[in-house]
This record gives C-alpha cells, structure tokens and sequence, in this order.
C-alpha cells in the first residue's frame, strides 16, 4: 500500500495539491480504452494546453504524438494524443490515464530529491539530466512529503518559467533511478541511519 501511495499519482496527488499540476485521472486497465470521451475527463481542467500520462510514466519521447495536447478543449486531439498512448503503453499501462494541466519549466534539468522519514536525505540531478543538479526551493515541500507517510521518497522537482519550484512526479525510492555515477552510498547510508556511520 505504501509503495502505490508514493508512486502512483492518484495516490499522492491530494498530499502534494498546490505544489504539482493540477491533474484528474481515470483508473483503467491494459488493453482497455476510456469508457467515455477524453473530454469528459478534461472538464475539470478547463481550457489550456495539458499532459498525457498514466500513473506513473509519460511517454515524453513521443511528446507531440502521444504525450503533450496543444488544447484540452480541442477534443479531436485530445482523444488522438489519450489513443495513442494508450496505444503505445499497451500491457505497461500503469493503472489507468492522467490528465494534467501543462506547466511551462525553464531549460535546465529537474532535481531528485531523495526524502527518508519525512527529512530531505539527498538532493540529485535528475537521471535524464545527469550533468545539471538545479537548487529547488524545498519550502512546503517537506510538510507534503510528510503528509504522504512513507519511509522514502523521491520527488521530481522543475523551476516554472515563472520562478516557483513545482514537483513534478512523486516516487517510491525503491524503484527511483540515481544518475549516472551515483553509486548511491550517501543515500543507503541515510536509510540506515546514524548507527551505520
């Protein structure tokens, strides 16, 4: 339960409302198509552009095909880009279709912030970015993280072009990747504790 809590957006959406996209979702299995129009599930959205995703992973290689929606109202394109995705992620589709309104992030790189027991253990550079580590602003993030009630965590986190650092995904640090030459020593260490230094 745990490991959902922390790693499928429905799961921790509602601890982080505020500091990530605002996003709706519909659970759905592998193989199935949404019961109605994707514009259905947008309404609470409104207009603007937005993100297509399951509750894990996005498809942002594939960002103008089955990833970034110019116009949630547009509902010709929105259901092409939902299809295709679902498409794509076949039997890898991870519980279901997120929504989420589309933030525009400066260039840069996005920071993983690694958390244990509620307490920032570790700040790193995102593993697709690997030779940038930003300094985001951690401010309520902490109380979120704490909220959520999990042993660790990895939150994603990007500068909006408008200066306010946003998480952008919450993980289980379990499965939450280090770059590239991170033996991950400093973070194993923090799990342990005090008594393994």
């Amino acid at each position: 339960a745990a490991y959902r809590r922390a790693h499928e957006l429905p799961g921790w959406y509602e601890a982080f409302t505020g500091l990530t996209p605002r996003s709706v979702w519909r659970s759905l299995s592998a193989g199935e198509l949404l019961p109605g129009p994707a514009a259905g599930l947008a309404e609470d959205l409104g207009s603007g552009p937005g993100i297509v995703k399951d509750f894990v992973k996005s498809r942002k290689d594939e960002w103008h095909e089955a990833c970034f929606v110019p116009e949630l109202k547009d509902v010709d394109r929105l259901a092409a880009v939902v299809g295709r995705f679902v498409e794509l992620q076949g039997e890898f589709l991870a519980g279901g279709v997120v929504l989420r309104a589309y933030e525009p992030f400066v260039p840069g790189g996005e920071a993983r912030v690694w958390w244990v027991d509620g307490e920032v253990a570790r700040v790193t550079a995102h593993p697709d970015t690997p030779d940038r580590l930003p300094a985001p602003d951690l401010g309520a993030v902490g109380e979120a993280v704490r909220a959520l009630d999990c042993r660790w965590v990895a939150t994603d986190m990007a500068l909006r072009e408008d200066g306010a650092w946003r998480v952008v995904e919450v993980g289980d640090g379990q499965v939450s990747g280090l770059p590239a030459g991170d033996d991950g020593e400093a973070l194993f260490r923090a799990l342990l504790g005090p008594s393994a230094l």
